[in-house]
């Protein structure tokens, strides 16, 4: 059933596409079948985090797919066309938390009598370390391949000549240099600045908003344990929303990359017909030994980033149910 499944998805859209392999890792996730996540039981964050968890999600994966299908269908006639698509998820991610961050701020306080005083708090007082080093590592990945990328572009000539996906012609550098015999596009900052700036957003963001949470003040008669829970829960949640923006990012990143190291060129052509011909060298870039694992791990990655997001939305309605479902016990409880 899971196989014929994963057919049907592959025939329906293209491996382009971000959610044909999210589709598919989404159902293997379910193989671990524990929830990922939990919700807050205070009822007023609980309100908003479950909104949050359901709505935000579904937002980047919406992204991811969109960004993704007009890579794939689209022709790249500026060369650097993709700038907006490729940190799309992280940057719808990022709104996700931050718009979760100011509702949070706008929830009741208690009144400066009734406060517990607490100690001022890291930004990362309640946040799950091992995701945080997870995405950091994500992030550092993005910033070392689009650096790269950016410090082997040059400007080329107007007469090249040029090779791949010839867009029209700029003086910006987007080109990196085809082993000495003309020029390729998809390369520099006109590609990979905005995923620089969306980076450094999201991480603001994050620590920002974790920040404000893990300060927020409690009421003199809260039980400390549940504040700590509760606020262990939001800051894991709002972590995975924005780990899922950023693999995302990072796969549509290296698929980029990956494709235009790719190029091949065929020289000196051998005609053994009247329409048919065998090329008897070929030229390849100067990364293309590195540039499909590039490719297909931006694939995987990509997908995985749409799997995460589909699994925090499932199991945030799981979360759901089953408070539901303890509610009505409890209630059952004390009407017997």
């Amino acid at each position: 059933m899971l196989l014929t499944f994963l057919l049907t998805i592959e025939n329906l859209l293209p491996l382009e596409v971000a959610l044909t392999f999210g589709f598919a890792l989404f159902a293997l996730s379910w193989l671990y079948p524990r929830r990922i996540l939990s919700v807050p039981q205070v009822e007023r964050r609980r309100s908003t985090l479950l909104w949050v968890g359901v709505v935000g999600p579904l937002l980047v994966v919406v992204a991811a797919t969109v960004a993704s299908a007009l890579a794939a269908s689209t022709w790249d006639w500026s060369g650097y066309d993709g700038w907006w698509r490729r940190p799309l998820p992280l940057l719808v991610a990022a709104v996700v938390v931050a718009a979760a961050g100011f509702t949070l701020g706008r929830s009741p306080q208690p009144k400066p009598t009734d406060r517990a005083v607490a100690p001022q708090r890291s930004w990362s007082a309640f946040a799950p370390q091992r995701l945080l080093v997870v995405a950091a590592a994500c992030a550092a990945v993005i910033v070392i391949v689009a650096g790269w990328q950016v410090s082997i572009a040059v400007s080329a000539p107007a007469d090249g000549p040029f090779f791949g996906q010839v867009p029209h012609y700029t003086t910006l550098p987007i080109y990196m240099s085809f082993n000495g015999f003309g020029y390729v596009p998809g390369a520099g900052w006109p590609n990979h600045a905005a995923t620089f700036l969306v980076l450094g957003i999201a991480a603001a963001m994050l620590v920002v908003t974790l920040r404000a949470d893990a300060n927020r003040a409690l009421p003199v008669r809260s039980a400390a344990p549940t504040a700590t829970v509760d606020r262990k829960a939001a800051a894991r949640l709002l972590t995975l929303i924005l780990l899922a923006g950023l693999v995302a990012t990072l796969g549509a990143v290296l698929m980029h990359v990956g494709t235009s190291g790719l190029s091949t060129v065929g020289l000196d052509e051998e005609w053994v017909s009247e329409n048919v011909s065998i090329t008897k060298l070929s030229i390849t870039g100067g990364y293309r030994a590195i540039a499909e694992p590039l490719n297909l791990t931006g694939y995987a990655l990509q997908g995985a980033g749409v799997a995460l997001a589909l699994r925090i939305a499932a199991d945030t309605l799981r979360s759901r149910r089953r408070i539901a479902r303890t509610a009505a016990t409890d209630t059952a409880g004390m009407l017997r």
